[in-house]
């Protein structure tokens, strides 16, 4: 389990904080995999820092799913189960596409500068093939998109999940073919909003969401015996998911075409 890659510098940043976004990062990356322990001292040795400190940031880590406490074994890197995963993306579907339309409500210029900046960064990442790249170029976008709709309550709702989030979101990318749809539902909502039209920057998010949740449910599926052949009847390529026609009725909209 020895990595020194994950040794902390000492700076003026608060020393916990680093800590946990250290383990945050390495259980996103999967560097420490689901269902992996996680051993107190092995982790003091790797990040340099007191087992006070780690227990703190394992709490942390707890609070936000992606530690568990297993009776008589101590910690261990948190297994994203499907059925989290379906409620984490209903949650998201809702909020984010209340952010679109939020973001062409209230966004600034620069606001948009940054969204559109995101977006090149992902297409440049997938030129190359460079998945973390894209990733990363990902969650510029959202972090450009909730700055935009300036409603930090949406932020607040959804950041406790930014560690599963990243979870599924590299998940449902490594499925054949999401990546590129998933680009083209991005350039939808970015052309949405820079059209300042509110309903379709809602109704972009809104699918972007949805598809990107039926694909990676359909890699928990092919993980289970006799759900496999089933998802893998699909073409990929095809459209997955409508969008909601209005906020009103986006929650009830489920199921694929």
């Amino acid at each position: 389990m020895a990595n020194r890659s994950l040794l902390i510098k000492r700076d003026t940043v608060p020393l916990r904080n680093k800590v946990v976004e250290r383990l945050r990062s390495a259980i996103c990356d999967q560097r420490l995999p689901q269902g992996s322990r996680l051993i107190e001292r092995e982790l003091c040795s790797m990040l340099g820092v007191s087992r006070t400190l780690v227990r703190e940031a394992l709490r942390q880590l707890e609070a936000e799913g992606l530690v568990s406490i297993i009776a008589h074994r101590g910690p261990a890197v948190a297994t994203l189960d499907r059925d989290t995963a379906a409620s984490i993306y209903e949650v998201r579907a809702v909020l984010e596409a209340l952010a679109g339309r939020l973001f062409v409500e209230r966004a600034t210029d620069e606001h948009k500068r940054r969204l559109k900046s995101a977006l090149s960064t992902m297409i440049d990442a997938d030129r190359r093939g460079d998945a973390a790249g894209g990733l990363r170029g990902t969650a510029r976008f959202y972090d450009a998109l909730f700055a935009g709709a300036r409603n930090d309550v949406i932020a607040a709702i959804l950041r406790p999940l930014g560690g599963r989030i990243h979870l599924l979101r590299a998940r449902s990318m490594s499925m054949p073919g999401r990546r590129s749809e998933s680009l083209g539902e991005m350039r939808a909502i970015l052309a949405a909003v820079l059209s300042n039209d509110a309903h379709k920057a809602w109704e972009a998010c809104f699918k972007h969401v949805q598809n990107a949740s039926l694909w990676a449910l359909e890699s928990f599926d092919q993980e289970r015996p006799g759900l496999g052949e089933r998802a893998a009847t699909r073409p990929h390529g095809s459209s997955k998911a409508e969008a909601s026609p209005a906020p009103a009725t986006a929650s009830r909209r489920k199921g694929r075409r």
